[in-house]
């Protein structure tokens, strides 16, 4: 490999790179909504149910905040990113 080869597949590398990373945070973003969609839901149907006893609603109300957090921070730091970049 000469080195005009190697440096056409690194450009053509970090071309390809913020396009990946922009796709990732579009599925994030959209995971992340979806997530407090259903928590919502099952939040409200947890506040209805008349059963005391322990619930699929409750329990999947508390159980989705296993994803809802993390997601959220990724959202804030993207946020942030971009609010970096326009400054």
């Amino acid at each position: 490999m000469t080195v005009t080869t190697v440096a056409m597949i690194s450009a053509g590398t970090a071309a390809a790179v913020p396009s990946l990373v922009t796709g990732f945070g579009l599925i994030a973003t959209i995971t992340l909504i979806a997530l407090l969609i259903a928590k919502e839901l099952a939040g409200a149907a947890a506040e209805n149910s008349s059963v005391s006893e322990v619930t699929l609603p409750g329990a999947l109300d508390r159980a989705l905040n296993v994803g809802i957090i993390p997601l959220l921070m990724v959202f804030v730091s993207i946020v942030f990113v971009n609010i970096v970049k326009i400054l």
